[in-house]
């Protein structure tokens, strides 16, 4: 029986539904097959997410995308500025918008698009937009709950527990290399 999630909003009818991924170590090796053509689109709710439950979210990002040797996008100011506290410069400043027509676009170099920190509704037509003008590239939502539109979707989780699947999908990333 395959695993079903709970949708916020369902997608159109015809397409294929996201593979819901719940094995950590499955995550990371879809990050590692795509190591190097590999963007990481970072929202502004990723704030929010630190302040609820109080951990450093976009820094596991970054350690993620250090690890994968992934492009880092974002267009929250408020985000910009952690990356500058952390000391980390290898980002862009782009609009999500501005990102899914570059990514559809031919002789991009990306292979695997990876959206964290937006609002449901916002990512939902990013990756719906993907899917259909650029079928080719995969997606990949590491968001706190399930994103149908996406290639692969980690399920819906409380933040906690998703936080503890983040820290532990970078702990993964690292061993997985160290062989």
């Amino acid at each position: 029986m395959a695993l079903e999630y709970w949708l916020r909003g369902d997608i159109p009818p015809g397409p294929i539904k996201a593979t819901v991924v719940t094995d950590v170590k499955r995550i990371a090796e879809i990050l590692l097959q795509f190591k190097g053509s590999t963007i990481i689109l970072l929202g502004s709710q990723l704030r929010q997410i630190e302040e609820l439950i109080g951990e450093k979210v976009i820094e596991s990002f970054t350690q993620i995308a250090e690890i994968i040797g992934g492009d880092v996008v974002v267009s929250d100011s408020k985000v910009i500025e952690r990356l500058d506290a952390l000391n980390y410069r290898r980002y862009k400043i782009l609009f999500p918008l501005e990102v899914a027509q570059n990514l559809t676009k031919n002789g991009s170099k990306h292979k695997l698009a990876v959206l964290v920190g937006f609002r449901y509704s916002y990512a939902w037509l990013i990756l719906n937009h993907l899917k259909h003008y650029r079928p080719d590239l995969n997606t990949l939502s590491l968001d706190p709950y399930a994103q149908p539109n996406a290639t692969w979707t980690t399920p819906s989780l409380p933040l906690q527990i998703w936080f503890k699947n983040i820290v532990q999908l970078t702990d993964t990333l690292k061993n997985l290399l160290s062989r």
